[in-house]
């Protein structure tokens, strides 16, 4: 048995372990030093990130599907951006978001964009509101015959859906896409082997009530082949696109496999082009075949390693140029090359000016900024003829001869020099009239080899050219006019129109050969 000291002894410990767990905060029974925890320090533990779900509705609160939702910090665009698609039910969840106040940015194709801001976690699931209505489109899905058909997949597309939108038709034949906003859709159905021609609706504020489409099921087309590099070597995981011509917004796509197979379709008859995309490739043809004469056509697609431009852009005095804008662009015909990809742009993101990361996707221009030692570095430029334009607000613009690149080049270009220089301003005059549309060309004087800078005149006969210091020579001509002799001038400051006028005057007539007796 405890003795009656011993009995005193556990209870007095037991009162103070209970003070302890009960956060006693009595004067008395308050620990001392870092025996427990203040509420300053409560206050300071960091606080664990948590998942932002909501919805996303119309005005009239109706749920909308695939519906893009973009979050970021408020204040702070450099961080990474956090995106979540709605699902059927217009639900959505943004994980693992730390507690914060975040922007958010709803884009719905043809129901327009909704910014607002909530504070994590405090402001709870968000019940996001887009001012559009959104609209159903329905359908039924037959065979050549008539008859309905169960079972089969109808796709929509459009240049307003980030994705492409999928249905079933049900036992009677019938299928409903709900969700949907005003633009034009593309639709077709698959089952089996069989395919559907696409039809294309459009919705708009005077298409209120429901919009009924037949698509007819027929006999498909299988697109086979397989994808290799310049060198003949076997790409796997590159993005296949089958499109109609003209585009219909709504490919067929794909990937080649490990042996760089692939296999697309099927597809109604009709005229297609096929295209092959992989980051670092750049495609060497793309396949325009008419098809419907063979269940199966097979097509061989080749990409090219794409090139590397790097260089040092430096001023007259030869110190590097730091934050200089550099691009390297594909020349086709001697023309900018303008490269089109199937697939809906990031319009929200680039709306709220968002660091658009992986959202950016590659075209026939690529650029780099020069850094402090005024390096650049331009990657997944397409081999061929290419141009490297340099621009900067106080020096003349970058001119050299295009680049010829081989795949799988790595071009140093070295020190590329930005000049200084001024602007030459000019009339063309012919009896006193201005004359459009002179081309006005202005050579360094005495050097004939020399590239020259050409400009065309306006309505006003008025021309202006930006050129490094020194002497030029200046002439102009049209189809019937021409300087009788080049005008000498001299740069080394901007130079006013009144002190550069071209007179123009009839060309003299040609010269034409005697007739050989």
């Amino acid at each position: 048995m405890l003795s009656a000291s011993d009995s005193k002894l556990i209870v007095a410990v037991l009162v103070v372990a209970i003070g302890v767990q009960c956060g006693c905060t009595s004067k008395g029974c308050r620990p001392k030093g870092d025996g427990g925890l203040a509420p300053s320090r409560v206050d300071a533990m960091p606080r664990l990130p948590v998942d932002l779900d909501g919805t996303v509705m119309d005005v009239r609160k109706v749920p909308l599907p695939d519906v893009l939702v973009i979050a970021w910090p408020k204040g702070k665009r450099d961080e990474a951006i956090a995106q979540a698609r709605s699902d059927a039910d217009g639900h959505f969840v943004l994980p693992r978001l730390r507690p914060d106040r975040w922007k958010l940015l709803v884009e719905a194709g043809g129901l327009g964009t909704l910014e607002t801001e909530r504070q994590v976690p405090e402001d709870g699931p968000a019940t996001l509101m887009l001012e559009g209505q959104s609209r159903e489109l329905s359908g039924i899905v037959t065979d050549a015959a008539g008859r309905p058909q169960s079972g089969a997949d109808v796709e929509l597309g459009s240049p307003g859906l980030r994705w492409t939108r999928t249905a079933g038709s049900d036992v009677n034949g019938v299928f409903t896409v709900p969700g949907l906003g005003s633009g034009r859709f593309t639709l077709r159905a698959r089952q089996g082997q069989r395919v559907s021609q696409t039809q294309v609706v459009t919705l708009d504020d005077s298409t209120l009530r429901p919009t009924h489409v037949r698509l007819s099921l027929g006999s498909g087309v299988l697109v086979e082949g397989r994808v290799t590099d310049d060198n003949g070597r076997i790409l796997a995981g590159a993005t296949l696109d089958l499109m109609t011509m003209p585009s219909d917004d709504l490919p067929v796509s794909g990937q080649s496999g490990r042996d760089g197979r692939f296999r697309l379709g099927p597809v109604a008859p009709g005229k297609y082009q096929i295209l092959a995309r992989l980051d670092n490739y750049v495609a060497l043809d793309a396949p325009e075949p008419q098809l419907g004469s063979r269940p199966s056509v097979r097509f061989d697609l080749r990409l090219a390693r794409t090139a590397r431009v790097a260089g040092r852009v430096v001023d007259e005095s030869g110190r590097p140029m730091k934050g200089v804008q550099v691009s390297a662009i594909s020349l086709i015909g001697g023309k900018d090359d303008v490269v089109v990809i199937p697939g809906a742009l990031p319009l929200a993101a680039e709306a709220a000016e968002l660091p658009t990361g992986n959202l950016l996707r590659p075209g026939g221009v690529r650029s780099d900024a020069t850094d402090a030692r005024g390096r650049f570095l331009i990657t997944g430029v397409s081999p061929g003829r290419t141009r490297v334009d340099i621009r900067h607000v106080d020096k003349l613009p970058f001119r050299r001869e295009p680049l010829l690149l081989a795949p799988g080049d790595e071009r140093e270009m070295g020190d590329l020099t930005l000049l200084a220089g001024a602007t030459l301003a000019g009339r063309a005059v012919a009896d006193e009239t201005a004359v459009e549309g002179v081309l006005v060309e202005a050579r360094p004087a005495g050097k004939p080899s020399h590239p020259a800078v050409r400009a065309s005149t306006d309505a006003r006969g008025e021309f202006f050219l930006r050129l490094p210091s020194g002497k030029y020579w200046v002439s102009g001509q049209t189809e019937t006019l021409i300087s009788p002799q080049p005008l000498e001038v001299a740069v080394r400051s901007d130079v006013a129109s009144d002190r550069c006028v071209l007179q123009l005057g009839p060309r003299p007539p040609r010269a034409t050969k005697a007739a050989k007796p």
